[in-house]
């Protein structure tokens, strides 16, 4: 055992233990996940700084804190589609009536599908804004063989999705066996998870009316599944700081992110761009009559939340008790946003991504960027949005779709994984506001906001409450 992977385990267990003393504390939850988040990029930083990238001496190290960073992840996949199937179940079946349904979920849909397009084409004008070639990129570090170990995967992808075609991608969305989509295998087993629910919980609506005591213990059932799932989400949120910290430490001691000038380029263009879309987001909401102001500071702490851990779906109980608690939208509607927007109209994932991207392939590939294409391009990034997955990762398969379909090549895609978990931390944070927006707009529209609980002071933040 090396005096390196001693003195470097010291320093992260100790980072641990400070953490738990923030929390006995009493420390917000925010404050503890953004000091990790802070001292993760520091931390590893400063090891990348002594030891360089893929030192041996480090190794050891690495593999020690992937078993945490990893772990917390995995637990958050594992609870994804059980959380995703009773909220989307106990969401639908406790609509009062099927006119309230049919007045929510086409409206959240419609500002998801509307949204993305938007933030599409903020992709599209950043890359001109900030003067991005993409053919410098591919020149400098095209012969880079794990650039080409990814473009291989990458490839295999691209053949599934263009020999299964537009219809073929659509059609995958029904699930032809239940029990495999609980598996969450496939790309689009949110979706379907999210198609099926609705089903089931429209079906339970229509028992309800005819026979109500036939459905009275199953309907007990899927309210106490849902709160049992939500408690074992709140148990995997208070270790979060520490799965931050961990993931955080092992992305800077194994990226060399600033290596290349135009990385750097495509880095601060992308945060440009989710930056300009949370602005349109904020002038959205006023357009309706509410406060950008109280938007801003009631959603934050769920941003927060999904910047650190890079998904959508795990935030899912933030944004609802978000929703519900601060900003005064009804249940049914706080619900279905919340879980519509994990995989439907991503505006962060499924819009300034692939649209940056898209126009990068056809800078490599010589083909003519005109009116007609970028309109082509809009229209294929919202359809495309659809099942991409509020997880980790979700932006790649979202972009080698739409370049798929826009018969593009996938290189850019290949060569812009090794920072896109820098950028999956804001876009994650653009997902969740997005889909808050939904929401809020929604339930406004309808009449069911509680105006005077959207406009009042809040005092606590609903994930210290969760992570309590």
């Amino acid at each position: 055992m090396s005096i390196s992977f001693i003195a470097l385990s010291a320093l992260f267990f100790g980072f641990y233990a400070l953490l738990a003393t923030f929390k006995k504390q009493k420390k917000t939850f925010n404050f503890r996940v953004l000091s990790a988040l802070a001292a993760g990029l520091l931390f590893g930083g400063a090891i990348q700084m002594v030891f360089g990238v893929g030192n041996t001496a480090t190794v050891g190290f690495a593999e020690l804190i992937s078993m945490f960073g990893k772990g917390y992840i995995k637990l958050l996949q594992m609870i994804v589609i059980p959380l995703v199937f009773v909220a989307m179940i106990s969401s639908i079946m406790n609509v009062d009536g099927n006119s309230a349904l049919s007045k929510i979920a086409p409206k959240i849909i419609g500002v998801l599908i509307v949204t993305v397009a938007i933030s599409a084409i903020v992709g599209i004008a950043s890359v001109y804004l900030f003067g991005i070639d993409a053919n410098a990129l591919v020149s400098v570090v095209g012969t880079n063989s794990a650039i080409e170990a990814r473009g291989d995967s990458l490839l295999a992808t691209q053949d599934a999705m263009a020999n299964s075609g537009l219809s073929g991608l659509a059609l995958s969305i029904i699930p032809s066996n239940i029990f495999e989509m609980l598996t969450g295998s496939e790309r689009t087993s949110t979706l379907s998870t999210v198609l099926f629910g609705m089903f089931l919980g429209y079906s339970i609506l229509q028992v309800k009316k005819r026979k109500p005591e036939k459905v009275e213990n199953f309907v007990a059932f899927i309210n106490s599944a849902k709160e049992v799932v939500l408690s074992m989400v709140r148990e995997i949120l208070k270790l979060t700081p520490y799965g931050v910290f961990a993931l955080m430490t092992s992305f800077m001691m194994t990226n060399d992110l600033f290596a290349l000038a135009e990385m750097g380029r495509f880095l601060l263009a992308s945060y440009a761009a989710i930056g300009a879309m949370f602005l349109i987001h904020f002038i959205l909401v006023s357009v309706f009559g509410l406060s950008p102001i109280a938007f801003m500071k009631k959603t934050w702490p769920v941003l927060v939340f999904g910047f650190g851990s890079r998904s959508s779906m795990a935030a899912i109980p933030l944004n609802v008790e978000t929703q519900t608690q601060r900003l005064g939208v009804d249940e049914e509607t706080a619900n279905m946003s919340a879980t519509f927007g994990t995989s439907i109209g991503q505006n962060g994932c499924a819009g300034i991504y692939p649209a940056m991207l898209a126009i990068m392939a056809a800078q490599v590939m010589g083909v003519p960027v005109d009116i007609s294409f970028i309109l082509q391009l809009i229209v294929v990034i919202a359809i495309a949005s659809f099942g991409i997955a509020g997880v980790g990762g979700g932006a790649t398969f979202a972009a080698v779709a739409v370049l798929t379909i826009m018969g593009l090549d996938i290189t850019v895609v290949a060569i812009l994984v090794s920072i896109e978990a820098l950028i999956d931390m804001a876009r994650t944070a653009l997902n969740i506001s997005g889909s808050m927006l939904s929401g809020v707009i929604t339930s406004k529209t309808n009449g069911s906001l509680n105006i005077e609980q959207y406009s009042a002071d809040s005092t606590t933040t609903t994930s210290d409450e969760i992570a309590a």
